[in-house]
């Protein structure tokens, strides 16, 4: 007969999850993460999927743009500076991606189908696709800022979700209330590049001062650059010593004065 003294009571204890894992994997079981493209479920096994939110069958999609590129607005040029900014575009910008009916179609649904954690798995390509040195002299990071009304009614500032999720990979501050959209405005598609301009005359503004040297604006779609510059001449005219930009995407084709842009 065995002595009840020499059993040995085990026990099992459940696997400990920081808060924040836990409630992801219950989200990853209840509702699986799929590619941004094609929108397959992703293989949760496959790291890089996850990271990027782009099934392997799609990830080269995407189209980058390719060097030579133009000085000021990003966009693949053959000369310094592309016909379209030599109309006098004053803030330099880094594109990532051509703004292609693929890209048209995945920042169609980041913005307007309630796809805020898109912006994770875009700026960590958009990430790969940067010199390494990209930020070194970039002090704070400045989305470009909605109308308040818009805002509550989408529920998010789709280029302040991509600001915030860059700042993960470039340990940089994102900055929301200091450049304000102080009035709303018609939309920018179907107008020209200088109706855009005016349309946004008085549209942004600051709220306080800021010590501030290099400002880099955060943005889903370079068009124009209307918006891109209005922003910027927003925050030079309050003391920001260098202003640049870097938007996921860039419209491909050069715009005429008279030219009608459509997104």
């Amino acid at each position: 007969m065995s002595n009840p003294k020499n059993t040995r009571s085990v026990r099992y204890r459940p696997i400990a999850l920081e808060p924040g894992k836990a409630i992801k994997a219950v989200l990853d079981w209840l509702f699986p993460p799929r590619c941004i493209i094609c929108k397959d479920l992703l293989r949760l096994n496959i790291h890089k999927e996850i990271e990027y939110g782009v099934c392997e069958l799609c990830e080269d999609l995407l189209n980058v743009v390719q060097p030579p590129f133009c000085s000021m607005c990003g966009i693949h040029s053959e000369t310094d500076v592309c016909p379209n900014c030599k109309r006098g575009r004053i803030i330099p910008n880094k594109a990532v991606f051509e703004y292609d009916p693929l890209m048209r179609e995945v920042i169609h649904r980041f913005k307007y189908s309630s796809r805020p954690l898109y912006a994770n798995g875009l700026a960590r390509m958009m990430m790969n696709h940067l010199d390494s040195r990209f930020f070194d002299s970039i002090d704070a990071l400045v989305p470009a800022p909605m109308y308040h009304k818009k805002l509550k009614k989408r529920g998010y500032n789709q280029a302040e979700e991509l600001a915030r999720a860059l700042s993960k990979s470039c340990a940089l501050p994102v900055i929301t209330d200091w450049l304000v959209r102080v009035r709303d405005t018609t939309p920018q598609s179907g107008l020209s590049i200088d109706a855009r301009e005016n349309n946004l005359v008085g549209a942004f503004a600051l709220r306080g001062e800021r010590d501030i040297n290099s400002v880099l604006i955060i943005d889903d779609i370079y068009t124009t650059g209307a918006t891109i510059n209005a922003c910027g001449k927003t925050l030079a005219a309050g003391g920001a010593r260098a202003v640049r930009s870097l938007t996921l995407a860039i419209a491909l084709k050069h715009i005429d004065d008279n030219a009608v842009l459509m997104k």
